[in-house]
């Protein structure tokens, strides 16, 4: 049983497609808890987004999404830019507090330790050097907002 998960953990295809289904599953769920959460109180969805619980769920939700999308746009490019994504992933799952998302993400990278040393993102380097930045702020944003939910 060890044996056969240290190698469905190594296998960077299924790592790959475990991530992005997990990306895009988990906000899905977190929109349906939303809506049941506005059907609950009788009110509409704007009316539940001014919950500060609810509007910083529907953030992470949406970045999460955005962040599928950057898996794929990495996964174009080669090995070596997927690889650099995967530990960007790791940080930015772990700022935001998804364990499940960073060990994913973590495993991903670890199955991508073998990959060629490659230019990192040779056609859409501005865009995903770009959008990671973006991420990165609203990661930022993510981080003091559950901050001042807790604390």
């Amino acid at each position: 049983m060890l044996i056969s998960l240290l190698q469905l953990i190594d296998d960077s295809e299924k790592m790959r497609k475990y991530l992005f289904w997990y990306w895009i599953f988990a906000p899905a769920a977190i929109f349906a808890w939303i809506m049941m959460g506005a059907g609950n109180a009788g009110t509409d969805l704007r009316g539940t987004l001014n919950n500060p619980f609810f509007a910083v769920a529907f953030l992470h939700a949406c970045w999460t999404l955005l962040m599928a999308g950057l898996l794929k746009l990495a996964g174009t490019e080669n090995e070596s830019t997927e690889r650099t994504f995967a530990l960007y992933a790791l940080i930015m799952e772990l700022i935001t507090g998804n364990i499940i998302g960073a060990s994913l993400s973590f495993f991903l990278f670890r199955s991508l330790r073998f990959a060629e040393r490659e230019e990192f993102a040779p056609k859409y380097r501005w865009v995903l050097i770009g959008a990671m930045v973006f991420m990165l702020l609203v990661a930022g944003m993510i981080l003091t907002a559950n901050i001042s939910l807790f604390a």
